[in-house]
């Protein structure tokens, strides 16, 4: 028996000691002697650090286990931020049939809604993009509901025109400025924005007024401060045309937020306008006589009118240019269409054939 177990032993040792050939172990026999226990040697070995039986293949196996649960860590970041864009875009079209709807009530108010099956069309947009879903919503979805909804916005845009979402939001008293403080209401206007402005130019004409006034009361119209007076009729005339042209935009819903910026302008210029008038070319009017006009009422004409100014700095042209190159400049070119009826004019009263001059006689009847 001991001459079988230094066998075994040797077995065992070559098995984990080998450098070139490794004997395998039968499982099967070792397991079949209950009695049989690993010898001290081999458990030296093992535990100072003895090549292990186990393949380096499995013992590799850990690491791109750990990798592939990393990366699926950005795949659901990816998808979050998916959804985010996703929704973001439906907030945008949202925004954007809000707008759509407005045309169509204004459309539907005003008679232009033409056909009327384009309300069914757009309200069949409002059922995906208010009662659908986010997570039902694919981008196939998303991409023709887009489409369809800016060409419906285009035939709408079309029906109302001059009016767009911006002007109707200008005079729409669902749009209103909110103020910060009760005098801000007061002198700058907590309504809509278009009656914001008339709220401002009622100040302006107020403010206007009572300078005119205090004038009147200061002292005679040949004093010192005389040359302020063209300023103010201007500024006043100015005000009055704007009044009378803002007033027609508000009640056709077609005043825009950027004309009422560049009408600030309107007043400056038609201060400007008056005082130019008045005190550089005043000569060329005749104030003297009973039915001339005043100083003032020239640059108050001046202020309100700015083709008024124009006919004034062309006849102050006239004045100063001499007449053989005032005839000379006031010579018209003829448009194409003039020219055309002209050379068959010509051509008329030079063809003998009558069949070519009814057919003359017809092309100047169309002309």
């Amino acid at each position: 028996m001991s001459s079988i177990k230094q066998t075994e032993n040797q077995t065992d040792q070559s098995s984990v000691r080998g450098d070139e050939k490794i004997t395998p172990v039968d499982e099967k026999n070792v397991g079949a002697d209950n009695g049989m226990t690993p010898s001290s040697e081999t458990d030296q070995a093992l535990t100072v650090g003895e090549p292990s039986m186990v393949p380096n293949e499995i013992v590799d196996t850990d690491e791109p286990t750990d990798d592939i649960v990393e990366m699926e860590k950005p795949t659901d970041d990816m998808v979050n931020i998916t959804t985010l864009l996703e929704e973001s875009q439906i907030k945008h079209y949202q925004a954007r049939y809000q707008e759509l709807e407005e045309l169509l009530e204004f459309a539907a108010e005003s008679g232009k809604l033409d056909p009327p099956s384009l309300a069914i069309e757009v309200k069949e947009l409002k059922k995906v993009l208010f009662y659908s879903h986010p997570n039902t919503l694919t981008q196939e979805i998303l991409c023709n509901t887009e489409a369809r909804l800016e060409e419906l916005y285009a035939i709408l845009t079309e029906l109302v025109s001059p009016v767009t979402v911006l002007t109707l939001r200008t005079t729409s008293e669902e749009y209103a400025v909110q103020r910060s403080s009760r005098w801000g209401s007061v002198f700058f206007g907590a309504s809509s924005v278009g009656r914001n402005f008339f709220r401002q130019l009622f100040w302006i004409a107020v403010l206007l007024v009572s300078l005119i006034s205090l004038r009147k009361l200061i002292g005679e119209p040949k004093d010192s401060l005389a040359f302020i007076d063209p300023f103010l009729y201007g500024a006043l005339g100015a005000l009055i045309y704007l009044y009378k042209d803002l007033t027609k935009l508000y009640i056709n819903r077609t005043l825009h937020p950027k004309k009422l910026s560049t009408n600030w302008l309107r007043l400056f210029m038609g201060a400007l306008t008056g005082a130019l008038i008045v005190n550089l070319f005043s000569q060329f009017f005749d104030t003297s006589a009973e039915m001339g006009l005043s100083h003032v009422a020239i640059g108050f004409l001046a202020g309100y009118s700015v083709e008024f100014f124009y006919q004034s700095l062309d006849r102050i042209i006239e004045i100063v240019t001499p007449k053989g190159k005032k005839q000379r400049d006031s010579t018209v070119p003829m448009t194409p269409k003039q020219a055309q009826i002209d050379t068959l004019t010509k051509s008329l009263k030079e063809m003998t054939n009558e069949a070519d001059k009814a057919t003359i006689r017809l092309l100047l009847e169309k002309l």
